[in-house]
C-alpha cells in the first residue's frame, strides 16, 4: 500500500494523486477551523481562493443565507463575518450556516486536489478521526501540506508525519512510502510537541506578531472530535458515519 506526503502545493502533480484519497493540511489554522465549524454544526463550507471569489459565490448563494469566513495577512478581511481563528467558529455563530471562506494557503489547495477520487481534511483535532477513516476505506493516501505562501512548512509537515505514523501502527500495510513520508515522520518524531513547536515556526511567529497567540495554543489540541470533513462538489461537509460520535475520543498510539 502506498503512503505519500507532499510539502507545498507547488510540488502536486494531478496524476500521483489521480484515483487515491487526498488529505489536506493546514494545521495553521484553516484545516483547524474547518474541522471546529462542522463540529459546531455549520452545514457547509465552501473553500475558494480568492476573496473576489468568495464575494461572487456570496452572491450567487444569496448574501443572506452565507457567512463568510476568512483571513489576509493572518487578520479578519474587511467586510467578511468571521476571521480564521478556529475559537470564532461556535456553534452560536456557524450552527446550521453555510459558510464561504478564503485563506492565504489552506483553500486554494482544494482545486488542486480535484484529480483525487476523495479529498479529507485533516487537522490535529481530527487526527484520530482522519486516521480511522482511511483505515475504514482502505486508502493509499497523499497527504497534502497546504504550506505557507506556497513553501514548506514546518507544522503542516509534522502533523502529516504524525498521521502518517499513525496509520503505519494501525493500518493494514506494509506501506510504500515516498521520500517525503520519511522526512515527515522524523519530524514528527523530532517535533512532534505542538505547544511547543507551534510558537517557534514562521507561521506561529507570524500569528503571534498579530495578537492571536491563543490560536496557536486551540490549534495545538489533539483529538478534540471526531469529525471528517470531506470536499465534494465545490464543498466542504461531515462525513456522516461521523456525525454522530464527533465528541468521542479515540486514542492511537
Amino acid at each position: 500500500m502506498r503512503l505519500d506526503v507532499i510539502f507545498s502545493p507547488g510540488e502536486i502533480v494531478p496524476a500521483e494523486i489521480a484515483g487515491r484519497t487526498a488529505v489536506i493540511i493546514d494545521v495553521l489554522r484553516a484545516s483547524t477551523s474547518i474541522v471546529e465549524a462542522l463540529a459546531a454544526g455549520a452545514k457547509a463550507i465552501y473553500p475558494v481562493p480568492s476573496v473576489d471569489d468568495a464575494a461572487r459565490l456570496a452572491h450567487s448563494l444569496g448574501r443572506q443565507s452565507v457567512l463568510l469566513a476568512g483571513e489576509r495577512r493572518r487578520l479578519p478581511i474587511q467586510g467578511f463575518d468571521l476571521g480564521n481563528s478556529p475559537a470564532e467558529f461556535s456553534s452560536e455563530r456557524v450552527a446550521g450556516k453555510t459558510l464561504i471562506m478564503s485563506t492565504t494557503n489552506g483553500t486554494g489547495v482544494f482545486g488542486q486536489a480535484a484529480a483525487a477520487e476523495r479529498v479529507l481534511v485533516a487537522a490535529l483535532s481530527n487526527l484520530s478521526a482522519v486516521v480511522d477513516e482511511l483505515v475504514r476505506t482502505a486508502a493509499e493516501p497523499v497527504l497534502l501540506c497546504s504550506g505557507r505562501e506556497r513553501q514548506f512548512a514546518l507544522e503542516d509537515a509534522v502533523c502529516a508525519g504524525m498521521l502518517a505514523g499513525r496509520l503505519c501502527a494501525v493500518g493494514q500495510g506494509p506501506w510504500t512510502m515516498n521520500d517525503a513520508a520519511l522526512a515527515a515522520m522524523a519530524l514528527a518524531e523530532r517535533f512532534g510537541t505542538p505547544q511547543e513547536l507551534f510558537p517557534i515556526t514562521e507561521a506561529g511567529r507570524a500569528i503571534a506578531d498579530v495578537g492571536l497567540d491563543d490560536d496557536l495554543s486551540f490549534c495545538a489540541q489533539l483529538d478534540r472530535h471526531r469529525v471528517v470533513p470531506v470536499f465534494q462538489d465545490r464543498h466542504i461537509t461531515a462525513a456522516p458515519a461521523t456525525l454522530e460520535n464527533q465528541h468521542s475520543h479515540a486514542v492511537h498510539p
